[in-house]
């Protein structure tokens, strides 16, 4: 049946809301949600990665189970709703739209990149590794992987100092060992994960191809009709 004019420009009258600056800020929420986790999971299992790299690793593939689903799935149903959009003429596809939105939701974690290089250059006047570290919790065993010292910039190690009539004794301080310039590529390039599954969630979103459906409910058609129906309610 053929829609009324008047009713299709009404429809086509209501914002859609799903430009790509939409979505990539709704993707910077999401990494952050999943950098507060990791926070939590890094400081609660924070002994494993001690002088251990399968800890590392363990602690690596926990954070990343929790943040990368929150990304992929947020942009996997932006994906099948652009599907509806298109399929009634609404909108016209747009596959790199993912890609996009990943790009921009990852700028605030690409500044952080610019601030230790700022760092390691000495412009900024103190350590922001400590604070890096912080700031991309999920990729936390990654970079302890390629720079398991302590901060960003090289010291000089501080020997110790006996106490005196007017100053308390002074510990030795280890020196630093610094982070090479080819770990810091290396960290520099880790944002562009979730660059990626936003790119590949959107994309599939759109050709509604669901990875639980294939894999969860691959012999149940009937289950796949539920999940189907479950999402679309949300």
């Amino acid at each position: 049946m053929e829609q009324n004019p008047s009713t299709q420009k009404q429809q086509q009258a209501v914002p859609l809301r799903n430009e790509t600056w939409r979505l990539a800020w709704q993707t910077f929420i999401n990494i952050l949600i999943g950098t507060v986790i990791s926070i939590i999971v890094v400081i609660s299992l924070s002994s494993l990665m001690v002088g251990s790299i399968w800890g590392k690793l363990v602690v690596e593939f926990i954070c990343l189970a929790i943040t990368l689903p929150i990304v992929y799935g947020y942009m996997w149903g932006q994906g099948d709703r652009d599907a509806n959009f298109i399929q009634f003429g609404r909108m016209q596809p747009a596959p790199l739209k993912g890609l996009w939105a990943g790009l921009l939701g990852i700028i605030p974690w690409l500044l952080t990149s610019i601030l230790l290089a700022l760092s390691m250059l000495e412009i900024i006047p103190f350590d922001f590794m400590p604070i890096y570290r912080l700031l991309n919790a999920p990729m936390w065993g990654f970079i302890n992987m390629l720079h398991p010292n302590g901060g960003a910039i090289p010291h000089a190690g501080v020997p110790a100092q006996p106490a005196t009539d007017t100053m308390p004794a002074i510990e030795a301080v280890p020196p630093t060992d610094g982070l090479s310039w080819g770990a810091f590529w290396i960290i520099f390039l880790l944002p562009f994960i979730y660059t990626a599954f936003c790119a590949v969630g959107y994309y599939l979103g759109t050709k509604r191809l669901s990875i639980i459906n294939k894999v969860v409910y691959k012999n149940d058609p009937e289950k796949i009709a539920a999940h189907r129906n479950k999402k679309r309610k949300h």
